[in-house]
């Protein structure tokens, strides 16, 4: 008899999505070689900048930075050239951003303008060229919105500055986020400004420690609103551990997957278990971690008054910004940290599928790194003071699942009898999932049963003989002729 197929786990699948992709992008043509000269493409970007494209200005942007580099490595442009051109179009860049942000009243898109100038201002903060200035389109009498064929009224003031410095930009687009931040309300509800500088007014509002003492307090305040909902899940965790034993009796028992399946669900039923208890705590808390984030991103400039430990403007300046100069702006090595907590709590945290842990555990642990990957890119920017209250969190969250895998555990009593009438039966909503569930699985394997009986049944008859699969069986009756006419 042969083995029967092993189920693909989520994490095989995933690779080979992820070689499946990688083994496309090696087989597509490449980019065709920009023709245009440098002088072109800048062009190209302050007509952008003038009809506020900050969609295909960004797109632009970065063929100019790729035809740069190109003729920085055959030295037609010098390393203090290129880095100059290449500041000069990050200011083109973030005026086209905040300005089309101002004018649409999108804060969203005057914080990508912080993102686009954020690492030049962390390494020029002091150069002259990043306080020289650029120029840029003015637009004293611009059009109104159109919306539709309708023009849209708006509220912008004109845009009649000509020229900007990179610190200068900066600093006017930090303060008007700030501003944003501190009257605009999480979800349209949430004073989230107001609740973290309560928080930070609590000691003080003193720099080198109130703000992280805020972001510690945040973790504990959360950690107690959700930690109900964590210890069930934990214990749920370990209470589907217990029937380990007897599923993979059952898998031993039983070869088909569908009757595997049907015989697992009639074992949950039987010790009245839910099988998607363990989900529901998980989703219960994803909105307020998103409430959280929420709350920080509003905060966010305020941080940049707080330093913690390492994380200050001298050891940034030596280090020439690879450390955050404060709590408001990203840390590598709080990342790494962070990175590594997530991992441990990852490797905590309770699965849904026992007998899948050491897959589950290992993708999420793959996740953790990747999530990490994108901090330590930029891809994802969160300030160091969010990130510092994740690392909290995380050694909170991990403090809580070694105490609930050391409680004792009580042994599992069966609740429902096999055949049913023994003990009084459970009710509930998801007592009549699992039901559903039940005789889904009934119906599947009935389904199976009659496919492979029809397999032993007679395919063809000719000549008395019967065949039946890949024999033949003699039926004892002659097969009968018709007589042939003569010519």
């Amino acid at each position: 008899m042969s083995k029967p197929t092993p189920k693909q786990n989520f994490l095989q699948t995933a690779l080979i999505m992820l070689t499946i992709f990688l083994g496309i992008n090696l087989l597509m043509p490449k980019d065709k070689p920009n023709t245009q000269t440098l002088g072109q493409i800048y062009a190209l970007m302050v007509q952008e900048n003038r009809q506020l494209q900050d969609i295909s200005i960004v797109s632009t942007n970065g063929d100019y930075t790729k035809k740069l580099s190109e003729l920085e490595k055959e030295g037609k442009v010098t390393p203090a050239v290129a880095e100059q051109k290449r500041q000069e179009a990050a200011i083109l860049v973030a005026d086209t951003q905040f300005k089309d942000g101002l004018y649409r009243d999108d804060t969203g898109k005057i914080r990508l303008a912080y993102q686009t100038l954020l690492p030049f201002q962390k390494r020029l903060l002091d150069q002259k060229s990043w306080n020289t200035p650029v120029p840029v389109s003015s637009m004293p009498a611009y059009a109104p919105l159109v919306v539709n064929g309708e023009p849209v009224a708006t509220s912008v003031r004109k845009f009649d500055w000509t020229s900007w410095t990179g610190q200068g930009l900066y600093t006017e687009v930090v303060k008007t986020l700030s501003h944003r931040n501190q009257t605009e309300y999480v979800y349209g509800i949430i004073p989230g400004y107001g609740m973290m500088n309560m928080l930070v007014n609590l000691t003080g509002a003193q720099p080198g420690f109130s703000y992280a003492f805020a972001a510690l307090l945040l973790a504990l305040l959360v950690r107690a609103i959700v930690y109900p909902l964590s210890q069930k899940q934990l214990m749920f965790s370990r209470q589907m551990s217990q029937l380990v034993p007897l599923t993979n009796e059952i898998k031993q028992k039983y070869k088909d997957q569908a009757t595997q399946q049907q015989k697992v669900m009639e074992l949950y039923r039987e010790y009245g278990i839910n099988p998607m208890a363990g989900c529901f705590p998980a989703l219960i808390q994803m909105p307020l971690f998103l409430t959280v984030y929420q709350c920080m991103l509003r905060y966010q400039f305020k941080f940049q008054d707080g330093v913690f430990l390492w994380i200050n403007p001298v050891t940034s300046k030596a280090t020439n910004g690879f450390i955050g100069p404060n709590l408001g702006q990203q840390d590598y090595i709080l990342i790494a940290i962070y990175g590594v907590t997530m991992i441990t709590a990852t490797l905590l945290t309770p699965v849904s599928d026992p007998s899948q842990a050491k897959q589950q555990r290992l993708m999420g642990a793959g996740v953790s790194l990747i999530f990490t990957f994108f901090m330590f890119t930029g891809a994802f920017p969160v300030v160091s003071g969010f990130v510092l209250y994740w690392t909290f969190t995380n050694i909170l969250a991990t403090a809580q699942s070694l105490r609930a895998y050391r409680l004792p555990m009580p042994a599992l009593v069966k609740v429902n009898a096999p055949g049913g009438g023994v003990l009084p039966k459970p009710t509930g909503r998801w007592q009549q999932m699992m039901d559903k569930m039940m005789e889904e699985q009934k119906k599947q394997a009935d389904r199976k049963k009659d496919s492979d009986s029809s397999d032993d049944e007679p395919k063809s008859i000719s000549g008395g003989t019967i065949f039946q699969g890949s024999e033949e069986k003699k039926t004892g009756t002659p097969a009968k002729h018709k007589p042939k006419k003569r010519k």
